[in-house]
């Protein structure tokens, strides 16, 4: 059976507003319009590419529905919107090849290769962009074998592409890929390109530096971009760590295969490492020097972004201090699945909300800690009762470091009526900046979902089944809950690791099993990110360190998750 590939672009997961810490002001809560970004898909003209009509291995697929997964994905914006932009620039700047080098909220930031890109040349590709949407051109999708992706990008030049499907021998079977044309203009996709007319032209083209923001949603770029970028945190840790993989070699899925197969990994392993590493001394040096003199440390970031490991590797690191540190994880304050609301959309519990925590225990552990009190601190056994006291009390000195990690570390509802202590915040995502091609970026959503299903099908007893039908909420309380306070950190750690998605590329086949899916909606997720992954040549995990964030989710690490 030959596999099937689905490529698709990196979107936004970095979206929020500044705070202050002690005195927040009510953020503006992501509207349920998140809900309503998608409309029922359009279905494609039956066009194919010249002198391919007439074979059987060419096929147009009509999509109607769209996986559950991916209801509140950006995904429907912003990968027509690149295939339009591809169209548009090629014929202002003929001959200038661009880089599409990682999200922003409300879309990307790319620039063009050995050519800084003034205003008004953006200005006559959005008008170019303008034009298309308001004639309502069609695309054409075609699903093609790997050789005619390879034959139609010979043809346009596109040479990351055909580096893409060389780098890894097993490419020549992949069966699936997605051919989106506008006007003889084409991408490869991994999934259906949907596009709407209507919602397309509110887009934003904007000059940024050198290079330029291609905007889907101008509301959630102007709401959570801080002067337009220039004063992002979030943007600028994008920034270090798409240098970091420059200096190291490896920008894409073709250059991680070359590194594989030249035999290169494990040094390449140590690297990628010890890049991590020095960040996290970086932090914890921040820490034990900050004019505050911090006691409270909280560590947030949407889910699977390693928040735990790093809990555990920046407590190493105040010890070697002279510091004692104490780690509480907001896991451990779970009220009752009994009480714990259905979601009225997919009928499961929504374990994602605050409301779902026992604030009010939480806040009096805090207090009663800092006030140098005994506590019996609860302990969370995933069984759906709550939390149970540990039998020993634990107590703290008044120099001690609490650490508390959890997606709400960072959520001013977690602070109300608490002890006025001066903390200091760590915000934690996977900052994927590996792209699949020049024109298309790994998604850091896609990035933390492979990360869940492998951890929570080795570890928590969830199937993929479940972890993919919860993935709408997860996803959903993020953009409400979780990104509209990361600016107010002190301190962004990426916690991706630029080889890690060839170790899922292992994991995957005994994780995902399309067959056992529940449903349509399902499958077709699961093969659209096994298809992502059959893109790369499997790692096998024996190189991995035991203190590495990767371990978290697929086991060997030398720290206790519980």
């Amino acid at each position: 059976m030959h596999k099937q590939v689905v490529l698709w672009t990196k979107f936004h997961e970095n979206n929020g507003e500044r705070h202050g810490f002690r005195t927040f002001v009510p953020p503006k809560i992501i509207s349920s319009q998140i809900s309503n970004l998608h409309d029922p898909c359009h279905a494609f003209q039956d066009h194919m590419i010249p002198n391919m009509a007439q074979d059987p291995s060419t096929s147009i697929v009509h999509s109607h529905e769209q996986p559950v997964a991916l209801h509140y994905s950006f995904r429907n914006l912003m990968e027509p919107l690149l295939v339009l932009f591809n169209k548009a620039a090629s014929m202002v700047l003929r001959n200038k090849d661009f880089y599409i080098a990682y999200s922003i909220p409300g879309g990307v930031y790319g620039y063009f290769k050995d050519y800084p890109v003034n205003a008004q040349e953006l200005e006559q590709i959005a008008s170019r962009i303008h034009q298309i949407i308001g004639r309502s051109d069609n695309f054409r999708h075609q699903v093609l074998p790997a050789e005619k992706i390879r034959r139609y990008f010979e043809h346009t030049n596109r040479g990351d592409i055909i580096q893409l499907l060389e780098s890894n021998p097993e490419n020549e079977h992949i069966t699936g890929l997605r051919l989106a044309q506008i006007n003889g203009f084409g991408e490869m996709l991994v999934n259906h390109v949907q596009e709407n007319h209507d919602k397309l032209k509110q887009f934003r083209l904007l000059p940024f530096r050198e290079g330029f923001f291609l905007v889907a949603d101008p509301d959630f770029f102007t709401r959570a971009m801080p002067s337009g970028g220039e004063q992002s945190k979030y943007f600028a840790y994008f920034e270090e760590a798409e240098d970091t993989m420059k200096h190291l070699g490896i920008s894409n899925f073709a250059e991680l295969n070359d590194v594989i197969r030249q035999q290169r990994l494990p040094e390449f392993i140590k690297l990628a490492e010890a890049w991590q590493a020095r960040r996290i001394t970086q932090i914890a040096d921040d820490i034990a020097g900050h004019h505050q003199q911090p006691r409270l440390i909280f560590i947030a970031g949407p889910t699977s972004s390693g928040k735990t490991t790093t809990a555990n590797r920046l407590k190493i690191e105040l010890q070697v201090m002279k510091k004692e540190v104490l780690i509480l994880s907001l896991d451990n304050y779970y009220l009752p699945h009994s009480v714990i609301p259905d979601d009225p959309n997919t009928g499961l519990k929504n374990f994602e909300l605050i409301t779902a925590l026992d604030l009010e225990l939480f806040r009096n552990n805090i207090n009663d800690l800092m006030a140098g009190k005994a506590v019996n601190l609860p302990k969370y056994h995933f069984d759906g009762q709550g939390a149970i006291p540990e039998e020993k009390a634990t107590r703290i000195t008044d120099t001690t470091f609490v650490i508390v990690e959890g997606i709400h570390g960072l959520n001013p509802d977690l602070w109300k009526d608490m002890v006025d202590v001066d903390s200091y915040r760590l915000y934690v995502s996977a900052l994927s900046t590996l792209n699949i091609h020049d024109h298309l970026p790994l998604s850091t959503s896609d990035h933390r979902l492979i990360r869940r299903l492998v951890r929570d099908h080795l570890f928590r007893g969830y199937s993929f089944n479940e972890t993919i039908k919860r993935w709408p909420d997860v996803m959903r309380n993020e953009y409400q809950s979780i990104f509209p306070f990361q600016e107010s950190a002190h301190a962004i750690l990426n916690s991706a690791l630029i080889y890690e998605p060839a170790v899922f590329s292992h994991y995957a086949p005994a994780v995902a099993l399309p067959e056992k899916a529940e449903d349509e909606q399902i499958r077709e997720e699961v093969n659209r990110l096994n298809r992502i992954l059959s893109l790369l040549i499997p790692i096998d995990p024996k190189d991995i360190p035991p203190t590495s964030i990767l371990r978290e989710f697929i086991g060997g690490s030398s720290f206790q998750y519980s």
